[in-house]
């Protein structure tokens, strides 16, 4: 007769030695230096208490700007952030190398954009300030260049700007009286626009004779700006008039339909042969108008176009034969064609060598050098 084992009896709380271990499920993870390896999603939800500043303010951020959270908490962070995990899990099962912080960047680039929304709540915590802050810098550019980097004070000094402003417009008091004669005081939510005071707050750092002070968009603007005005013929206007269009271009104080009246108005004056051409098209530049005889000079002189502006003396002389004065009219481009033929920089041009070559062995020939 062959005895039986007893059954294996089982303490409470201690795993049977014949459970298999827990499957372990991976995601990728940015490593120390920045190249992704394998991470245990369930150690990674874990560290959540772990992140650094940098990676609650992305987390909030989110929260506020695509998800539309009034004043996203602690918890809802932490949400957020399982949810990236899972989203990691999911994509390193399908062989895709992503980790949460790329999950949550292919969620922010997907989402529909929320510019324009209005952050309207009252109490703020130093997080979503700061969050707050630093999607504003972002949005207008101020996360390149010299004033990239907002530092401590800043954040410090902007939670407290916050705080006191919510504090004293976002809330209305409406006071009635009741048919007892009674007065009473209602106080409610306001409509104080967060996003609004996180840009009003950087544009005061703005200082249009400082560079380093410009965001990229108002880089970008005047860049844009001063090509414009130098199609114009208005080189006279310096970097500080150009920045400071930019600024009100850039906070929406302006918009570029009234700059190009503006520099078209100026321009008609300064090319009187060209006004009536201009104030029927303002969308039309001085160098616009000239295309015809700058055409006719990278033809016959065989230079780079980008080399020719307003300011050449040449093209200047037969678009204001009398300057300003515009009571002599431009020559036809007949004549233009041969003022440029004859004009010494035509001498190393083609065309020119060419035809003296050509003129030379004709004459040879004519001579019986037999050429």
């Amino acid at each position: 007769m062959v005895e039986k084992s007893p059954p294996e009896i089982q303490e409470p709380g201690v795993p049977s030695t014949k459970e298999k271990a827990p499957k372990v499920t991976y995601i990728w993870m940015p490593g120390k230096d920045g190249n992704l390896i394998k991470a245990d999603a369930a150690v990674i939800k874990k560290a959540f208490s772990k992140l650094p500043q940098s990676a609650v303010l992305a987390l909030q951020e989110y929260l506020i700007t695509v998800e539309k959270k009034a004043a996203p908490t602690r918890a809802m962070r932490q949400t957020l952030w399982n949810s990236l995990v899972d989203g990691a899990v999911a994509a390193f099962a399908q062989g895709q190398k992503m980790s949460p912080w790329d999950v949550l960047d292919r969620l922010t680039k997907t989402t529909p954009s929320s510019d324009g929304t209005v952050i309207n709540y009252v109490d703020y915590d130093k997080i979503t300030s700061d969050a707050l802050l630093r999607k504003a810098a972002k949005d207008l550019g101020f996360t390149e260049g010299a004033f990239a980097q907002i530092g401590e004070q800043d954040l410090a000094d902007f939670f407290d700007k916050l705080t006191e402003a919510a504090k004293e417009s976002g809330k209305t008091k409406t006071t009635t009286v009741t048919k007892e004669g009674v007065t009473e005081v209602v106080t409610k939510p306001s409509s104080f626009d967060a996003n609004s005071f996180a840009r009003d707050y950087l544009w005061a750092k703005v200082n249009v004779g400082d560079p380093k002070s410009l965001p990229s968009t108002v880089i970008n603007q005047v860049t844009a700006l001063k090509t414009l005005a130098k199609s114009n013929g208005l080189d006279y206007l310096s970097d500080k008039e150009l920045a400071n269009m930019a600024v009100q271009l850039s906070k929406g104080e302006l918009n570029l339909d009234a700059i190009k009246v503006q520099f078209n108005t100026k321009a008609a004056e300064l090319y009187p042969l060209f006004a009536d051409r201009l104030k029927a098209n303002p969308n039309l530049t001085v160098m616009d108008l000239a295309e015809p005889y700058v055409a006719r000079m990278v033809k016959y002189w065989e230079v780079d176009p980008s080399t020719i502006d307003l300011s050449n003396p040449d093209l200047d002389k037969i678009l204001r034969p009398d300057g300003t004065g515009g009571k002599v009219n431009m020559g036809s481009l007949a004549d233009w064609d041969n003022y440029l033929k004859f004009h010494p920089n035509s001498e190393k041009a083609s065309w020119k060598i060419d035809a003296a070559r050509d003129l030379a062995t004709g004459v040879a020939r004519a001579m019986g050098f037999g050429v």
